[in-house]
């Protein structure tokens, strides 16, 4: 079957950018980014940003107000919504009482999925950046409510997404599966049967829970936009899949399992490093030049379990203590204190670290196979020994120890003596570096191409297809 190109946008706006990018005349674009608050999307944003800011448009951030501060100290421009959902300090409560065991429950997350999608039904996102005039949404896959209110202003949607795509498929199994498939028949049986299970799991979760209502959120806000609901994927992973917009993916595809049908619409484009990030303040000068280890399980796992997370520090110390000649850098998080650890002198134990900047230094990386975990240590060239907990930490271990650079051990039972071991052949083994080193080069060398700029400036264009790769939309002179 022959497939037609899909134009993104048809509005006269279109033509001048396409009269401008045959002229080579800069587009100056209002272009509006909508995260999810997690620090895991926040973060893949910025590069992007700032590259979208280099080329002349105007970059605004619509999030809930507790992000109002990490975004602004990136030097962006911030709008608030869902604040009658979110109002300031419920994030901060929220994990403050998880990291005690009183978890927020499916009523809670029903709660706030229905708050925001009745907000959406009365135009919160769109009235919001309306005195903006936006040109185009970028809106995070987690968000897909805030894509349905954009979608009905007129203005060009595209989504994105910081974890990997996950959608049925004979070869690849679920993100959550830390199964390696292969292109044995047993391997897509194997797979087959892991989406079946998920399918049927969620589906009775989902009934005896209550997290099935969600999905009545979703499907009742798109019959009032009007938007179509044979353009929702409700098997997509985690959240459902709204087809009708393109979907950037910040993980190069050298890094995922291949599928056997691609998932149309869906561009693979650069990891989006921020090497400018602006993090917390470190006491550099307490590195002094042994080989560095970076520990650390990302900013949820450290309160959602707080007790595994003490244990795994400890142990980890108790490794460094007996080997001097390394070095150390361990986050800890908000909700854990230095006081309770029996730290050596070689490791320097920090709330909150500056991730990319020390993973420049670092011969290994300790954490918990998170996507920005695996995209940042990639980008510079880091094996990694993974303690995958959750979510899609399975996924994301099961490809980089696919690759040969990485080792994972089990988060709940490792021992002190399996993470010494696992450590040791990391740093003594010289094929981990070299594969981390070896995707390294093709991480930056996407980083550098930017694909994700062309596919955004086309959709601006309305000349974006959406059955192109996302190298075939880079300019030539450009790879």
């Amino acid at each position: 079957m022959h497939l037609q190109p899909v134009r993104v946008l048809v509005a006269p706006y279109a033509l001048l950018v396409e009269n401008r990018l045959s002229r080579g005349t800069p587009i100056m674009a209002n272009i509006m980014i909508a995260p999810l608050y997690w620090h895991a999307d926040l973060n893949a944003t910025f590069a992007l940003a700032r590259k979208l800011q280099n080329k002349g448009h105007h970059v605004h951030y619509v999030c809930i107000p507790e992000t109002e501060e990490r975004i602004r100290s990136q030097g962006f421009d911030f709008i608030p919504v869902f604040s009658s959902v979110f109002p300031p300090g419920t994030l901060a409560t929220q994990y403050a009482n998880e990291a005690t065991g009183k978890y927020l429950g499916v009523a809670g997350i029903n709660a706030r999925v229905k708050g925001m999608c009745e907000l959406c039904r009365d135009g919160e996102v769109a009235r919001a950046t309306a005195h903006l005039k936006p040109d185009l949404f970028l809106i995070s896959n987690h968000m897909l409510w805030e894509a349905i209110d954009a979608w009905k202003t007129g203005v060009p949607v595209i989504m994105f997404g910081s974890l990997i795509s996950s959608t049925p498929d004979s070869r690849v199994p679920p993100i959550y599966s830390n199964t390696i498939p292969s292109s044995s028949v047993s391997s897509r049986l194997k797979v087959i049967w892991e989406w079946q299970k998920m399918k049927l799991r969620q589906k009775a979760i989902g009934r005896v829970s209550g997290l099935s209502k969600i999905s009545t959120y979703i499907r009742e806000l798109a019959s009032s936009a009007g938007y179509p609901a044979k353009h929702i994927d409700f098997n997509a992973l985690p959240w459902p899949r709204l087809s009708l917009f393109p979907e950037l993916v910040f993980f190069p595809e050298c890094f995922d399992f291949r599928r056997a049908t691609p998932i149309e619409g869906t561009f693979y484009v650069e990891p989006s490093i921020d090497i400018e990030r602006n993090d917390k303040v470190f006491p550099w000068d307490k590195l002094d030049g042994r080989p560095l280890v970076f520990c650390s399980l990302g900013s949820l796992i450290t309160f959602k379990f707080l007790a595994l997370s003490r244990r795994l520090f400890q142990m980890f110390l108790d490794v460094m203590r007996q080997r001097p000649d390394l070095q150390a850098v361990v986050a800890i998080g908000h909700y854990l204190r230095p006081e309770e650890f029996n730290c050596p002198e070689n490791v320097i134990l920090v709330d909150v670290a500056p991730q990319v900047s020390l993973l420049k230094r670092a011969k290994v990386m300790v954490g918990h196979a998170g996507s920005g975990c695996i995209r940042e240590s990639i980008f510079y060239g880091v094996p990694m020994l993974l303690l995958p907990c959750t979510f899609d930490g399975p996924g994301n271990a099961a490809r980089a120890i696919y690759h040969g650079m990485a080792i994972a051990a089990d988060f709940r039972k490792v021992s002190s003596q399996e993470l010494k071991s696992f450590l040791e052949k990391l740093l003594d083994v010289p094929s981990y570096s070299k594969a981390a080193k070896r995707m390294s080069r093709e991480f930056v060398d996407l980083e550098n191409q930017a694909p994700s700029i062309a596919i955004i400036e086309k959709a601006l264009a309305g000349k974006l297809n959406f059955y192109q790769s996302a190298q075939e939309t880079v300019p030539s002179d450009s790879r």
